[in-house]
């Protein structure tokens, strides 16, 4: 189910656009879900995250990645969970002139690197259950709806892990990352 025509996806459409069964895959906040104080814990993390860019965000996803994986090694040394940024060269795009972008996406094309491709894999062994999987997640920074920019190729890609039976995420949610994505893998080491 590809999805095509337009740039960006309009984020009213994404309940046409995605399969209800993996409708609650995505999950993102705007700034008016953001409460002007913060009242328990998780808003306010919630809070500052609104402060952030995509890659502070994706950032403080790494840090909460970083310390299920040191409670799973604790628990069972053979136990795996790596957290792993691809780089698919959008990022050092927006700092070249036009030329060198061309060559950049040129090269990192030749490389194998799929445009919309998720931000992040997260590759999983459970030794109790001899269980390998991998969790992708795709990271927007949390904004207005009309600045948060999902992409067709973003949403192609969404659709099609998920469809090859892998489960993959667009979010800019910090306690969704934590308490659904990382609780769900999570409950494989139990």
């Amino acid at each position: 189910m590809a999805i095509k025509k337009q740039k960006f996806i309009k984020l009213k459409e994404l309940d046409n656009l995605v399969p209800k069964e993996w409708r609650d895959r995505i999950n993102l906040l705007f700034n008016e879900d953001i409460p002007k104080i913060p009242s328990n814990p998780d808003e306010l993390i919630i809070h500052r995250a609104a402060q952030d860019n995509e890659s502070e965000i994706q950032q403080s996803f790494h840090e909460q990645s970083n310390t299920l994986t040191r409670e799973l090694k604790e628990q069972n040394k053979f136990n795996e969970l790596e957290f792993v940024q691809i780089d698919n060269g959008d990022t050092a795009g927006g700092k070249l002139t036009e030329t060198q972008r061309m060559v950049l996406y040129k090269r990192k094309r030749a490389e194998g690197s799929k445009k919309g491709f998720p931000d992040v894999m997260i590759p999983f062994y459970s030794a109790k259950l001899n269980y390998r999987d991998v969790v992708y997640c795709e990271i927007k920074k949390i904004t207005v709806p009309s600045k948060i920019h999902l992409r067709k190729e973003q949403l192609n890609w969404f659709l099609k892990l998920n469809s090859m039976g892998f489960k993959a995420y667009i979010t800019n949610n910090p306690i969704f990352f934590k308490k659904v994505i990382l609780k769900e893998i999570e409950d494989f080491f139990k």
